[in-house]
């Protein structure tokens, strides 16, 4: 079985057996580089079989428009992106925490599994939304134009 670990996953403090394929694209080594405490379990893993690979760019710009269509686009990192299209391209299984990673993994029919949390039961999609009127935006913007309110995102149901 190939998995694909995001951030969450390694920094989790919980233990990722080193008998499985493992791959993180270099995003994740780069945020975990900047944790020195990790250092050491992170050399571990890569002594253990740890493979960092690049995905493909078709599979980055696949993950970054479905995202936009579900509204995931502005909750995802660039390496929240880079690990679902890992997942993709390598028919792996995602090993996060990360509730929007689940949710776009869930649309492109990646799986995923959590590691210190469940992982969640339904698909979100999102959109923007004044808190104080009330009014949908499709676009993300700073007021509303109606009444001048905070643009927020939220939950479509």
């Amino acid at each position: 079985m190939k998995y694909i670990l995001d951030t969450s996953a390694v920094l989790s403090g919980k233990d990722i057996p080193l008998t499985e394929d493992l791959f993180i694209p270099s995003g994740v080594l780069d945020e975990i580089k900047r944790e020195d405490r990790w250092s050491r379990k992170l050399e571990n893993m890569r002594s253990g079989g740890l493979q960092v690979i690049e995905p493909p760019a078709a599979q980055i710009e696949r993950v970054k428009k479905r995202a936009k269509k579900t509204g995931d686009d502005i909750r995802l990192s660039d390496v929240d992106v880079q690990v679902v299209a890992l997942a993709l391209h390598l028919e792996g299984t995602i090993i996060t925490d990360d509730r929007s990673i689940q949710n776009i993994a869930s649309n492109l029919d990646v799986e995923y599994q959590g590691l210190a949390q469940e992982e969640i039961t339904e698909e979100y999609e999102w959109s923007y939304r004044c808190e104080k009127c009330g009014r949908w935006y499709e676009e993300p913007k700073e007021k509303c134009q109606r009444c001048g309110g905070d643009i927020k995102s939220a939950r479509l149901v």
